[in-house]
């Protein structure tokens, strides 16, 4: 058992450290086959996701960082459950200038062993709060904050910034404390118990 949770600990720092490094090959292996994402930008497959991220990183003109905390872990048989906390972080440019945004999240990953090794099969994000600071001035101008009431309050900064660089919101995204949320746990309940 404690080396299932090893490896399952190893997985879900090393999918962040592979989204931020842009190892694209190792990032999509951190997902078994038909493995799915849902973020507050993309909710699909996880080739998509790659797919779509390694557009983003091509484009150039944001800097992103995942900080990874130690993860929960629930493991039935050949199933398992991870709940993590994660700090995202954009540095991006604006009209308003360079700003941080730094979203406040949890990911929740349904994991199976398959052909002995351990990979994501479901990756939902669920999000907490989040914070923008400006970069290169001490304030921002009221205009950055015009419009902010359209978001949601866990995530008003972040998908603001997403909006402003052509990017929606997913549908799919999950907030804490929501409806979607109670229901991701009953179905994960569910999934772990089958087998």
């Amino acid at each position: 058992m404690l080396e299932a949770r090893t490896e399952i600990a190893d997985l879900v720092n090393n999918w962040a450290f592979f989204r931020d490094q842009e190892k694209w090959d190792a990032l999509s292996a951190t997902f078994h086959e038909g493995g799915t994402i849902s973020l507050s930008w993309y909710a699909g497959p996880h080739e998509g996701f790659v797919a779509a991220s390694r557009q983003l990183a091509a484009r150039g003109g944001a800097l992103l960082k995942h900080y990874v905390g130690v993860p929960r872990i629930r493991i039935e048989g050949d199933r398992a459950l991870s709940e993590v906390n994660v700090t995202i972080m954009v540095r991006a440019k604006t009209p308003a200038g360079e700003v941080d945004t730094t979203s406040y999240a949890r990911f929740i990953d349904r994991i199976e062993r398959r052909g002995g090794a351990w990979r994501i099969v479901q990756r939902v994000a669920v999000y907490e709060k989040d914070r923008a600071d400006p970069v290169d001035r001490g304030s921002l101008p009221d205009a950055f904050f015009e419009g902010l009431e359209k978001y949601p309050a866990e995530l008003k900064f972040l998908a603001a910034s997403l909006d402003k660089g052509g990017i929606p919101l997913s549908p799919a995204t999950v907030l804490d404390k929501s409806p979607q949320l109670a229901a991701l746990h009953e179905e994960n309940e569910s999934w772990l118990s089958q087998r």
